[in-house]
This record gives structure tokens, C-alpha cells and sequence, in this order.
């Protein structure tokens, strides 16, 4: 039955011989009822109708929707509550974001993709110390009555978080806003004195020398002595130093050329280099530093070591079946002809299970002083 014929049967019910069709609407009248997916919303439009009834400020890229809030892992959490009826799944080391995003993987209507970005910009490092600090307070606040006390590490060495009794660490736990966020990343440098790739020995590298350095030379540092020359080291858009080292491309008119070139030549027409090394490498590092567990904000609290997982029975680091890899690559600084550095950075990769406790669930952190 098409529009017409509904139209006239619904005149002759009321009665009405005067009601008439405006010429303009006798075409729309002709033709089959509209169906519900027709009329219906797409995902992306779902998703910014729920995003804007939760007061977020956001905006649209394509297929992507970034929220802009501070406070982002708060606010994925939220979104996470408020965008799974709608189908949404958080995945937790997608699209490389440090707290994942929002997938809503659809080809008939669309595919969404839901990411937080803060409002104003802020270094990694500093999240961290944030998230540090925050979380430190927050015990001491909560607990010291008990005779609890909690202390970050800062900008220093040291497990990020130690919770002490009386004066004594009974819990030394590495800190990550994300494990999706870079493990870390550090940045390298050819020495024409010597001929070889190093690393930049920057304050950065040098707080995590005990894992870059060996990560470095065992997986990366022969594949760049070998394939990635130089076919000029006179090159004038080389950032080339008074010690004789090429530390990046200089921002002329012509970097991003050169950059073009140079990947071409290096990574065999790919924009970088990934070498997989085995996962047990980074589990180890945090627990040969005196570290017991590793808290992944957003996704809960992880055992270093045997003792440890035996104590508070949760999930063990090395054993979720994640992957690692070392990626080498030119990252400008801003846009295309902008100064750029050779890069490198570990990267996790996997789904992985939620722990059953979390420190920053006060629940869950109620049970774990309980039992100190």
C-alpha cells in the first residue's frame, strides 16, 4: 500500500469530500511509505546527540568524535557508561590514544569512533605526575588515621606510588594513565665521529635508560647502522650539531621532501620501522626496579610478581597475552616542513582483561589497606 492509497482511505473514514491535497504534496503521496531506516539517525548522529545531552564539548572529524575535557579518564569513563547502550565498546589500546577510545564498528550505518582529548595541552610526563599526585593524596587523605601514608615519585626514580604503614612500604606500584599511551619514547641521533646510531641522552632517556638501552641495542640498533644512511650527510636541511651528530631534519621549506625521501629509501616505502620483542622484557623491568604491581587507570590493578599476585589474587602483568614492539619513525615537530626528530617508541599491543581491583576504586582500595 503506497501513500495514496492510505490517504484515501483515511478521507473516506473521516467523511470529508472538501479535504484536499495541496499540488506540492500530490508527488510525495505517490510514491511507497517511507521505511524506519529511511528516517532514521546515524551512528555518528546518536553518538553527538547523547555527547551533547551530557554537556560535553566536542567536535567531529569524519567519523571521529573528539570530547574535549581535562579530565579525560573521567570523562571516558562517563562516555564509556553513556555510549554502551548505544553499542559502543571501549577498546583500550585503540587508535592510539593513551586511555583507548570508544569503537562502533557498523557498516550499515556507520562506524564511530569516540576519543577524549584535553582542552588544554599537556605533556605525557605531566599527566602522570598528575595521576601520581592525585592518587597519593587521595590515600593519605582517606586512610591516615590508620596509619597509612602514600608518596608519588615525581619527576625522580622510584616505584611512582609507595604505600607505606607506619613509616614502611608495603606496596610499590608502577603508575600508567594508559597502557595504550607509549611505554615510552626516546629519541636517537646519527654520530658521524663514530658512524653509528645513538640515543639522545636527555633527561627523559636517562630516567629509563635500565629498559631503552637494552631494548635499543638488541632489537634496533644494527637494522639502523645498516639501512638507514644518508644520501648526503652535507645536506643543509639536516640538523646537524657543533659534536658532528644529525639529530633530525631542520625546518625549511623543503623537510617534508626530505623526509618523503629518506623514508622511502629506509623503510622500503613505509612511513617507519616496527621490530616486536617479547612483552616478558617490559614485565621485568618494572618488577627487577622494586616495583609489585602496575596500576593501568581504566582497566585496574596487576600483579609484577608471583608474591604479589598470591597476596591480593589479581591478574599477572606478564600474563594477559599482550605484544610489544620498537617503532622507528620521523616525527615532526607540527606540520609538514616543520623540524622533525628520529623517534623511537615501545608500543603494547593486545586486548586484555579487567583486573578485579583498582586503586582508584574506593571500594576496592578499602580492601586492599584492610588487608596491609
Amino acid at each position: 500500500m503506497n501513500m495514496k492509497e492510505i490517504y484515501d482511505r483515511f478521507k473516506a473514514y473521516l467523511g470529508e469530500q472538501d479535504l484536499t491535497v495541496p499540488p506540492e504534496m500530490e508527488k510525495d503521496l505517490e510514491g511507497p511509505m517511507p521505511s524506519p531506516k529511511d528516517s532514521s539517525e546515524s551512528n555518528l548522529q546518536r553518538a553527538i546527540r547523547t555527547i551533547e545531552a551530557d554537556g560535553f564539548d566536542y567536535k567531529v572529524v569524519k567519523n571521529q568524535i573528539r570530547v574535549l575535557d581535562d579530565n579525560r579518564v573521567e570523562t571516558m569513563d562517563k562516555l564509556t557508561q553513556v555510549l554502551s547502550p548505544l553499542g559502543f565498546v571501549h577498546n583500550p589500546i585503540g587508535g592510539g590514544s593513551s586511555i583507548g577510545r570508544l569503537d562502533l564498528k557498523d557498516r550499515q550505518a556507520g562506524s564511530v569512533y569516540v576519543y577524549v582529548k584535553p582542552k588544554t595541552r599537556k605533556s605525557a610526563a605531566a599527566a602522570g605526575m598528575d595521576f601520581e599526585l592525585k592518587l597519593a593524596n587521595q590515600i593519605e587523605q582517606r586512610y591516615e588515621h590508620l596509619g597509612i601514608t602514600a608518596k608519588s615519585a615525581g619527576s625522580g626514580h622510584g616505584s611512582d606510588l609507595s604505600i607505606m604503614k607506619n613509616g614502611q612500604a608495603v606496596l610499590t606500584v608502577e603508575l600508567k594513565t594508559a597502557l595504550a599511551a607509549d611505554f615510552g619514547q626516546f629519541r636517537v641521533q646519527f654520530n658521524l665521529n663514530t658512524g653509528k646510531w645513538e640515543p639522545r641522552r636527555t633527561k627523559g632517556y636517562i630516567k629509563n635508560e635500565p629498559i631503552f638501552e637494552p631494548l635499543f641495542e638488541d632489537n634496533l640498533l644494527d637494522w639502523l647502522n645498516i639501512n638507514a644512511q644518508f644520501p648526503d650527510v652535507n645536506d643543509p636541511r639536516l640538523n646537524r650539531d657543533k659534536n658532528n651528530k644529525i639529530s633530525g631534519l631542520k625546518r625549511t621549506q623543503n623537510t617534508g621532501k626530505l623526509k618523503r625521501e629518506l623514508e622511502s629509501l629506509w623503510f622500503d616505502g613505509k612511513t617507519d620501522i616496527k621490530v616486536p620483542f617479547d612483552f616478558s622484557h617490559i614485565a621485568n623491568y618494572y618488577s627487577d626496579k622494586g616495583d609489585s604491581f602496575i596500576q593501568i587507570n581504566g582497566r585496574g590493578l596487576y600483579a609484577l610478581t608471583p608474591e604479589a599476585q598470591e597476596f591480593l589474587k589479581v591478574p599477572m602483568f606478564r600474563d594477559l597475552g599482550l605484544t610489544s614492539e620498537l617503532r622507528f619513525r620521523f616525527k615532526p615537530s607540527s606540520g609538514v616542513n616543520s623540524s622533525t626528530s628520529f623517534t623511537c617508541a615501545v608500543k603494547i599491543k593486545g586486548r586484555y582483561q579487567k583486573s578485579n581491583l583498582s586503586l582508584t576504586n574506593e571500594q576496592d582500595l578499602d580492601k586492599i589497606i584492610s588487608m596491609l
